[in-house]
């Protein structure tokens, strides 16, 4: 007798398999990689533990699943404010902005993906430079396709410093107390425009480079 599944088992599959994410997610932001316990997700989860192994292998795994649905949610917001946008410049500020508006929001994902990743080496530290760099390379495409007045230098080199930029700005806004920091619209819209400063545009709102 073959055993299938039906539309229903998949969502509901899919479903646990989200529980535990989002509730790993929130943990790791919270507690850290090293804090943060099998045990705890699993009570958390109101799961059992052979139902978590059934999903992810051990710790390290759901981290990492926890780190590819980060970097998938920021390239859908990426994605979105670009397409709202028409001129080449205009979009590239638009990516920054919704960026940091993004993390902004999102603390547990913006602590795991800029503050707790790099310092744990091996693959999950592999993993989240893999994110960054994607999204340089996104970044080097837009500043290669400045047609009309490329900016002086190597995109890939410019692309690094953008990126570099936007997430160190995070960190600090991040690592602030609550009640010092600035709203992050504002923050935003300031590393924007430093960034596209970098790049010869001598305005932020879109009158094309300088």
């Amino acid at each position: 007798m073959v055993y299938r599944t039906t539309p229903k088992m998949e969502e509901r599959k899919a479903a646990r398999r989200r529980k535990f994410l989002d509730v790993a997610t929130r943990l790791f932001g919270e507690f850290g990689y090293h804090k943060t316990t099998v045990p705890m997700v699993v009570a958390e989860s109101d799961s059992s533990t052979g139902s978590f192994y059934f999903y992810f292998d051990n710790k390290e795994d759901i981290f990492a699943e926890v780190l590819k649905t980060i970097g998938e949610r920021m390239s859908a917001e990426l994605n979105e404010a670009i397409a709202q946008e028409a001129e080449r410049i205009e979009q590239m500020r638009a990516a920054i902005e919704r960026l940091f508006v993004f993390l902004a929001e999102n603390p547990a994902e913006a602590k795991i993906l800029v503050i707790e990743s790099p310092g744990l080496g091996g693959p999950l530290a592999a993993l989240q430079r893999g994110i960054l760099a994607s999204h340089a390379r996104s970044v080097e495409r837009a500043i290669a396709g400045l047609s009309e007045r490329p900016p002086p230098g190597d995109p890939a080199v410019l692309a690094h410093c953008w990126v570099g930029a936007v997430y160190e700005a995070v960190r600090y806004w991040l690592e602030l107390p609550a009640a010092e920091r600035r709203p992050a619209d504002e923050v935003a819209a300031e590393v924007a425009k430093f960034n596209l400063r970098g790049i010869g545009s001598g305005d932020a709102h879109g009158t094309g480079l300088s």
